[in-house]
């Protein structure tokens, strides 16, 4: 063999002994994913893609429809925001056409009543105090506040409260349990809306847990709360009527400010061509992407989820509407969107069907944006959110969004290994018994194996 031919040779060997010490090796995977229990009952499913590749280095049933759970939400949040662009504001907005009062509602996420009671303050200040009619222009979204596919227990939950053009104070209403030394508890509310809790809230030193559900055959303003508590608690009633408690507030602040209104209130009715603005209330869209993407917050999530679809279109927003927005967002980045349903913006819905093939092939797709670095940052990454008390030593290697539904669970992102190389990952995991700490711990794994290498 001459020179030239051994120092290719070598050259070749070198390069081939490089590739293989960081080449990913999937042995560890399927030895703890084939050792564990879920396998033998539930469904796992997980693809793991290189990101400068493009190549899944690892597949486990990656082609089975799942429920993707919140991990939805890395998903839709960048769609919407692609549409609406990251310098849009959610505005809501007060005109004035002859005698009669428009607020314009913009399904703002973030809108509180302090802040409505302070634009009705600037109407008191510009002499704006007598009205004929007060209407409503709330054409930004549909009717429609449930989503197809949630569940009939999601309208009792603090956790999924209703979408509406009538968002305010997140839809629900504050709430503080006191425990007391003789043994009973008291629910002090934040808001003077008018809901009836029932407390059976017990006191127990091992417990902190609470639930609430809607007392629909009684009445849809009564909330039954139970559960333990071992110290002072905080917890969130959803509001039955978004709409109603929109009002509720209105007529608060009118009463506060000294504001007048002689004839009809709170019909439903467009803004008039002809009308000045008077004032409006405006927030940020940016600063619901970590309420989005840290904490896994419903309510901004669908709401962004619609606004896209009601701007893109000019339309009212409708849940048809998003999902169409979010194909068309897909199909042009080439991740075709053929072979999986979405239903909601969330991930709440039982009706969304994704695989993991398609949502590690579409994080690689999305890596490759130009502006996709700073959406990312907006991710969790371990001590923050969701994560707060996960993977804490990969802080700085990983940023993921978790999912959890009842016998539900999901996590996508990013994670760094140990010598740099970046991987796109989807995990879906359903139809399980266990606690979701332990779905959770099993995610966990699958994610220091992917560091590790």
């Amino acid at each position: 063999m001459n020179k030239l031919l051994k120092t290719a040779v070598s050259a070749l060997v070198l390069i081939c002994s490089i590739s293989s010490a960081y080449a990913f090796n999937p042995d560890k995977l399927d030895k703890l994913i084939n050792k564990s229990e879920l396998n033998k009952t539930a469904s796992i499913a997980v693809s793991i893609r290189n990101i400068d590749t493009e190549n899944a280095v690892y597949q486990k049933d990656g082609k089975k429809l799942l429920h993707p759970a919140s991990a939805l939400k890395l998903f839709t949040s960048y769609a919407a925001l692609e549409t609406l662009g990251y310098d849009y504001e959610f505005k809501t907005q007060f005109y004035k056409s002859g005698d009669d009062l428009y607020i314009k509602l913009g399904a703002d996420a973030l809108l509180t009543s302090e802040q409505l009671n302070a634009a009705f303050k600037e109407l008191r200040a510009q002499n704006q105090a007598s009205f004929k009619n007060l209407y409503f222009d709330d054409s930004v979204f549909d009717k429609k506040e449930f989503p197809a596919g949630w569940m009939q227990e999601d309208e009792s939950s603090p956790y999924t409260p209703k979408v509406s053009s009538y968002n305010l104070d997140g839809n629900v209403i504050k709430a503080d349990i006191i425990p007391y030394s003789s043994g009973e508890t008291n629910i002090k509310l934040s808001s003077k809306y008018p809901v009836s809790v029932i407390n059976k809230i017990k006191i127990d030193d091992k417990n902190n847990h609470i639930e609430t559900a809607r007392c629909s055959w009684n009445n849809p303003e009564v909330i039954e709360v139970y559960g333990a508590v071992n110290q002072a608690l905080s917890f969130n009633i959803p509001v039955s009527s978004p709409r109603r408690y929109f009002i509720f507030n209105t007529e608060q602040a009118l009463e506060e400010n000294k504001i007048k209104v002689s004839g009809i209130r709170y019909a439903s009715k467009l803004v008039p061509d002809n009308a000045v603005l008077l004032t409006e209330i405006s927030n940020p869209v940016s600063a619901v992407l970590p309420l989005i993407l840290k904490n896994s917050s419903n309510l901004p999530a669908e709401a962004v989820y619609k606004l896209a679809a009601s701007k893109k279109y000019d339309a009212s927003g409708t849940d048809e509407l998003a999902g169409k927005m979010f194909e068309e967002f897909y199909n042009n980045l080439g991740a075709d969107t053929s072979g999986i349903i979405i239903k909601d913006g969330s991930g709440v819905s039982r009706n969304n069907l994704f695989y993991a093939d398609w949502m590690s092939d579409a994080l690689v797709k999305l890596h490759k944006k130009e502006n996709f670095e700073k959406f990312k940052e907006n991710a969790a990454q371990p001590g923050e959110g969701t994560l707060s008390n996960r993977l804490l030593e990969l802080r700085g290697s990983a940023r993921l969004k978790t999912g959890s539904l009842s016998n539900v669970s999901s996590i996508a992102g990013y994670v760094k290994s140990k010598d740099g190389k970046v991987y796109a990952l989807a995990v879906l995991i359903q139809n399980f018994k266990q606690n979701q700490s332990e779905i959770k711990q099993f995610e966990d794994e699958i994610i220091r194996i992917i560091y590790n290498k």
